[in-house]
Formats: structure tokens, C-alpha cells, sequence
């Protein structure tokens, strides 16, 4: 009897040990289930009326004066008192020609004049004398007319020569470059002991004031670029306000653009001749909406997909919706498509989801029901 009982006892703890398991497998089974469900971030669309793509033309930095010095007359480079990046201001001396000829020159018309006056006080002498003897009867009226004529001659020759001596000292001046305006020495084309020719380029000198901004603008935004109210340009890391000095007026040729003429502030630390950007946000009236990039994936035949999340009874479920891509930037895209307002798509996360897949969103918004006018899906079949 006591045989019977023990094996009654081992029979029944086995039983009890198989329904307490059979009892705790479904348990289990939606506790695993429940484990299963992915939590996703959501966006929440909101229409808007039209989208402004950020664009930039690219131009360049000038000087407001630009000028290429060459002197006025030919002759050979004496000094040069500036070389290529020095600050100099207005009336500054820049280069100098050699003025020997020059000064030889003017010392033999000064001879010339010296000449000239002693001639005149010899006839002015004779003539008085003449006129004095004329008064007493001793002189013929002839003389005296020859003598005059020839002091006018004389008298004439003088300020020919004062002339000729003036455009001698004009050109003595113009031996020497003066700086037109302040500025700062961007090349140097000559040196000592060179030969220039009238005209010839010496220096370049670029205005240190009044800095601008030359940049194209294709012609069918030239528009849209007139009627902004301000303007801002990029230049290396540095951001400027600017002012329109005014729009040009002549297609270039090559660039198939019109230059915009625009004034930097004075305080504008920029070089000749730098690259600049005019930011200019062009505004298109497309209705749409904004996404974060990352809720983008490719779809089949080049199309674009996002994945929405409905209600369909069983909870949240990921629905693929088809979309046109019309801009993208650095960290979002304008879409229009198979999409309404207040809809709940995914953010992030796109290649761990599929289709028909039931999840758990983090935001407190609750997912759109389905209805039967909701727009047609593209399955994984393109269907």
C-alpha cells in the first residue's frame, strides 16, 4: 500500500508539472509577440501653399575703381616708389620718368627768352630815341614804324616762347604718376630703366572704398531677384548685407546672364577679385509638404515611397504611399502625392519596416483610420 502511494504521488506531480507548463506557453507566446512590435518616430503632415528653394549665384568681388596708370608720354622709367600690395593715398606719387631731355629743354627756351628780352629793351631804346628826334625834326616817321613792328615781333616771339616753356613744365609733371584716388597697388607692369610707351600700362591701382559685388542672374529670375526687399552675400565664411546699385542691362555672352551690380558695406573684409554668392530664395506655388529627408526610400520604377501609419482594428499599421519628390535640401523634402493633411507618416528608421507591418509610434497622436477613399497604394509588386 505504501508502494502505490508513492507512485500516486510521482504520477500526479508529473500531471501537475505538464498543465502548469501547457498553462504558461500562451503567456509566453504574447509576451514574445508584444516584443516583437517596433516603436517609430512620426511626422505629422501639414500642407503648405508653396515651398522656397534656396539658391545661389556666384559672382565676384571688385574694386568700385579700378585703373590701370600709364603716363601720358613716353620716356624711361627713373624711380618707382611702389611695388604690388601697398596702401597709398591720394596725390601719393607712384613712378617717375626720366626728365634730363626735359630740363635740357626748358634751360634752352629760357636761353631763348633771355635773348628775346634784351632784343626788345634794344628797340625799345632806338625807338624812344626816334621819337625824340622825330619832335625836333630830325627822324622820318618810317623808322619809327619799322622799329615798332619790330618790337610786336619780338614781343610775340616772347609769349611763344612762355608758351612752349609752360607745355615743357605741364610735361615735366606729367613725368610723374600721381595717385588719382586711395587705394592699394594690385600689380606693377614695369621696372627701372624701362621704356614705356604713351599709354602704357604701369600700375593697376584698386579704390580701397566703395567695394562691390558683380554676380549673374539668369534671366528669367532677373524678376524675382529685383523685387526682394534685401539682398545678402556670401563671401568666404562671412555673410554681408548688400545694396543694388542697379541691374544690368546686356546679356552676357558666354554666361547667358545679366550682371547685377551690388555695394558692400565699408567694413567688408574682402580681396579683389573673391568668389561671392547671392542667397536668393525662390519661392514656387506648388501645394505640398514638408518631411524630414530621412522619411524617404526608393521605390520601384524611380519613384519615391513614404510609409504611413493607419488604424486598422489590430493597431497601428505601415502603409506605403507613393510620392513626387519637387525639393529636396540638407535635412528635408517638399513632396506632393497619395498623402493628406494630419496624416502620421514614418520619420526615421524606413528599412526596418515592410508594408502591413503592425507597430507602436512614440508621438501621443493616434494614427488616421482607414477609409474606403483613401488614395490607391503601390504594392511590392508595382501593382
Amino acid at each position: 500500500m505504501q508502494r502505490i502511494t508513492k507512485s500516486s504521488l510521482a504520477l500526479c506531480l508529473i500531471m501537475s508539472t505538464a498543465t502548469l507548463t501547457g498553462c504558461d506557453a500562451p503567456a509566453k507566446e504574447e509576451n514574445k509577440a508584444s516584443l516583437q512590435l517596433l516603436n517609430v518616430d512620426t511626422h505629422q503632415l501639414k500642407q503648405q501653399q508653396d515651398f522656397a528653394i534656396e539658391r545661389e549665384y556666384v559672382g565676384f568681388v571688385q574694386a568700385g575703381q579700378q585703373a590701370n596708370l600709364g603716363f601720358e608720354l613716353s620716356g624711361k622709367i627713373d624711380s618707382i616708389y611702389v611695388n604690388v600690395g601697398d596702401t597709398v593715398q591720394q596725390g601719393d606719387p607712384l613712378l617717375a620718368l626720366d626728365t634730363l631731355l626735359l630740363a635740357t629743354e626748358a634751360d634752352q627756351l629760357k636761353a631763348q627768352q633771355a635773348q628775346i628780352s634784351a632784343q626788345l629793351e634794344l628797340v625799345n631804346a632806338n625807338l624812344k630815341r626816334q621819337k625824340s628826334l622825330k619832335s625836333k625834326g630830325f627822324s622820318a616817321a618810317s623808322d619809327i614804324d619799322s622799329l615798332t613792328s619790330q618790337r610786336k615781333e619780338l614781343q610775340a616771339n616772347y609769349r611763344q616762347l612762355s608758351a612752349t616753356l609752360a607745355a615743357n613744365q605741364l610735361r615735366l609733371v606729367k613725368s610723374t604718376i600721381i595717385a588719382p584716388y586711395s587705394g592699394v597697388i594690385s600689380a606693377r607692369h614695369v621696372s627701372h630703366g624701362d621704356v614705356v610707351n604713351a599709354g602704357s600700362p604701369t600700375v593697376t591701382l584698386l579704390a580701397n572704398k566703395n567695394k562691390e559685388v558683380h554676380i549673374g542672374i539668369p534671366i528669367d529670375k532677373v524678376q524675382g531677384v529685383t523685387q526682394q526687399k534685401t539682398w545678402t552675400v556670401r563671401v568666404g565664411k562671412d555673410t554681408y548685407p548688400v545694396t543694388l546699385l542697379n541691374p544690368g542691362a546686356t546679356v552676357n555672352l558666354n554666361s547667358r546672364a545679366i550682371n547685377f551690380r551690388f555695394s558692400l558695406p565699408t567694413n567688408a573684409n574682402v580681396i579683389n577679385g573673391e568668389l561671392a554668392y547671392l542667397n536668393y530664395n525662390d519661392t514656387q506655388q506648388q501645394a505640398g509638404f514638408w518631411i524630414p529627408l530621412s522619411a524617404l526610400t526608393d521605390g520601384i520604377r524611380g519613384t519615391w515611397n513614404i510609409f504611413a501609419v493607419v488604424e486598422n482594428g489590430a493597431g497601428p499599421e505601415v502603409e506605403r504611399r507613393s510620392v513626387q519628390l519637387l525639393y529636396a535640401a540638407n535635412d528635408k523634402a517638399y513632396i506632393q502625392g497619395a498623402v493628406d493633411e494630419g496624416e502620421q507618416i514614418i520619420a526615421t528608421g524606413l528599412h526596418r519596416l515592410v508594408p502591413g507591418q503592425i507597430v507602436t509610434i512614440n508621438p501621443s497622436v493616434t494614427p488616421k483610420q482607414k477609409t474606403a477613399t483613401k488614395p490607391a497604394l503601390i504594392d511590392d509588386n508595382g501593382a
